[in-house]
């Protein structure tokens, strides 16, 4: 090994390594000035472009623009750079002249140019103080007044330049929509039975896009009626209409006011129909994600789950897929599902979700096949980012489904599927801190289930973890479950002797002074539970006691006592007798 190093540090020395070092610097440096030759190559014909848009009549004006976008197509597909930034600081006041042009086709070709410019992330601001946004909205009004014959291949390229505008500029941009009646103007465009399908497209591709960044947008479209007019849509037999229909009524779902009109005109049925009828992944997303914002209401959740039977085929379509992002809406969907009905949570079980679920909790490590975007751009954080995201919704599915098991048997069909072993892992391996939370939830509903899952949370080494998690947090509805899941541990005596060992119930009386009564009612549920279930172990049980003393926990539970009347001072009462039989009743 160090033969190795010296014979390393040698060559570093030597001349044979400054010559390579010069060969690798000369490569560089020719290589470079061979692209800068190819580039000046490339862009010699712009000054003559220059020329033609300042100078030219209208037909060379045309042509000129025309060749601009077949350069821009051409450099595309040798993914190439057309221009050089100079020409396109050159020509943007020139094209912005000739978009106001009264020439609908100049002005139209110049449009889509820009559109392509600015979809390079150049000069978006400029556009701005150039009233850009308010003359584009201008133009495209023009096309509802106009009573000439509608061209909707120059329509086509307004809304594509409006999409790159708030692509770019998003909430900002928007605004600027807004004020300038964009959004009634667009939706005004819907309203025309002529358009064909890649306005409708552009048109709606707008309208999601802005109802990004203003979510009372689809109330402004409502005064238009729109919902009319996108409902049939969604049985269109172009997918990308019904992808960016879907997306809107998504939008329309997020707004309380308008579930109700969803249901009322009948897309709630549509929606329903797409479920079983579409493979295409953006529209099951797109439409489980409105089905889920729907079920927040009663009414509506009963007739999507048992009227409808929506749920196997959001099983098989969405939970069973490859792609993650399908998964991620099909968890939401069963999450909210079973939060809705007690019902549901039994319909979820009986067609087949929970080994569904479990498989999901292995599938973190594994790449998304499917989703190209991901290896090209920020793979790995991506591909991380979205594993992440996946595992969080997949455990407060499990979670939802694992509240109030004592009324669905879900906990012991669970445990039946060995899933016990995967969630105390998650917990081990989580930093999460809602993470935390939904798995504790999961293990103190185990907890109370049955004797074996309390042995079996034992024999894992998780006590500790939760302990070292109780005596370190702060949040109070962690330490409120944490405290729980302690008190039902403590229901079975082969828990309590492990339990003190990691300071566990050190950390659960701890609570008593929480200012939070739920917890404080856990802590006194757990003391109670070491004393109504003890074994024969009674050396055991003789130094626990007085541990429990050395505490000092007797001045806090009179105060406790003395705070509450009722059923709770009895209750207090009850635990001071088994401590301390000689102190006086309260």
């Amino acid at each position: 090994m160090d033969s190795c190093k010296k014979n390393y540090k040698c060559f570093l020395e030597s001349d044979r390594f400054k010559l390579f070092g010069i060969a690798g610097a000369g490569l560089g440096i020719g290589y470079y000035y061979l692209k800068q030759a190819k580039s000046i190559k490339l862009r010699s014909d712009e000054p003559k472009f220059l020329k033609t848009l300042q100078e030219g009549n209208e037909e060379q004006v045309t042509k000129t623009l025309l060749e601009i976008l077949e350069k821009i197509k051409k450099s595309k597909e040798k993914q190439e750079l057309p221009f050089h930034e100079n020409f396109k600081t050159k020509s943007f006041s020139l094209l912005m002249e000739l978009f106001s042009s009264e020439n609908k086709h100049t002005s139209s070709l110049a449009a889509l140019v820009l559109s392509k410019f600015l979809n390079d992330g150049v000069y978006c601001n400029k556009l701005e103080t150039l009233e850009g946004i308010e003359k584009l909205v201008s133009k495209i009004k023009e096309f509802l007044t106009s009573n000439e014959e509608l061209n909707q291949e120059y329509l086509i390229n307004y809304l594509k330049l409006l999409f790159t505008i708030t692509k770019i500029g998003q909430k900002k941009s928007v605004l600027r929509i807004v004020q300038n009646d964009g959004i009634a103007t667009l939706g005004s465009l819907l309203h025309n039975e002529e358009m064909n399908d890649e306005c409708l497209v552009l048109i709606l591709k707008n309208l999601t896009w802005c109802c990004e960044f203003y979510k009372t947008i689809p109330l402004m479209l409502e005064k238009q009626e729109i919902l009319m007019v996108v409902k049939p849509l969604l049985e269109s037999s172009n997918e990308k209409i019904v992808e960016y229909s879907s997306s809107l009524i998504n939008d329309y779902s997020e707004n309380p006011e308008l579930c109700k009109k969803l249901d009322q005109a009948g897309v709630v049925k549509e929606l329903i129909q797409l479920i079983f009828s579409s493979n295409n992944d953006q529209i099951l997303c797109n439409t489980s994600l409105s089905l889920t914002k729907l079920m927040a209401d009663r009414q509506i959740s009963d007739l999507i789950c048992v009227e409808y039977e929506i749920v196997p085929p959001i099983i098989d379509k969405l939970l069973r897929s490859k792609s993650k992002n399908l998964n991620y809406c099909g968890c939401q969907f069963i999450e909210i599902a079973a939060k809705s009905s007690v019902s549901n949570k039994i319909l979820i079980r009986e067609c087949g979700a929970f080994p569904v679920l479990i498989s999901l909790l292995n599938k973190n490590n594994e790449e998304d096949d499917d989703d190209d975007d991901d290896k090209k751009d920020g793979g790995d954080n991506n591909q991380k980012n979205k594993n992440q995201k996946l595992l969080q919704q997949t455990i407060a599915t499990i979670k939802e489904l694992t509240v109030q098991s004592t009324r669905t048997d879900n906990v012991k069909y669970l445990r039946e599927l060995n899933i016990l072993p995967k969630i105390i892992s998650c917990f081990k391996e989580c930093k999460s801190e809602k993470m935390q939370l939904n798995l504790v939830i999961i293990i103190g509903n185990f907890s109370c289930s049955t004797a074996t899952a309390r042995i079996e949370l034992q024999q894992s080494g998780v006590l500790s973890d939760l302990t070292k998690l109780l005596s370190s947090t702060n949040d109070v509805n962690l330490t409120r479950n944490l405290v729980c899941t302690f008190a039902n541990l403590l229901i079975s005596p082969e828990v309590h002797k492990e339990l003190y060992k990691v300071g566990g119930i050190e950390a659960m009386l701890k609570s008593l002074e929480s200012t939070d009564q739920q917890t404080q009612y856990g802590a006194l549920i757990g003391l109670r539970n070491i004393f109504l279930n003890m074994n024969e172990d009674l050396q055991f049980y003789e130094k626990l006691h007085e541990y429990l003393l050395s505490l000092n926990i007797l001045p806090r539970l009179v105060r406790i006592a003395e705070q509450n009347t009722g059923n709770m001072r009895l209750f207090i009462q009850g635990i001071l007798k088994i401590l301390a039989p000689n102190v006086g009743m309260i």
